[in-house]
């Protein structure tokens, strides 16, 4: 069964029914979420923090199972 498409990273404001969890990662996969953040904020990109980089990978993920 497909579900419909949710945006993982909405605009600021508009995160009020999204559900809050807390993630326990290995130092290295953390660091390299924080280098590719600071890669993601010098280069103007969007989605620069951490969480929205675990939901977009999340959602990813999950797509891949369907």
């Amino acid at each position: 069964m497909r579900r419909p498409a949710a945006d993982a990273n909405p605009p600021y404001g508009e995160k009020g029914a999204f559900r809050r969890i807390t993630v326990t990662l290995p130092p290295e996969i953390y660091q390299r979420l924080v280098e590719e953040s600071a890669r993601r904020k010098i280069a103007g990109e969007p989605n620069q923090l951490l969480s929205a980089m675990l939901r977009a990978a999340v959602s990813r993920y999950l797509k891949r199972l369907e």
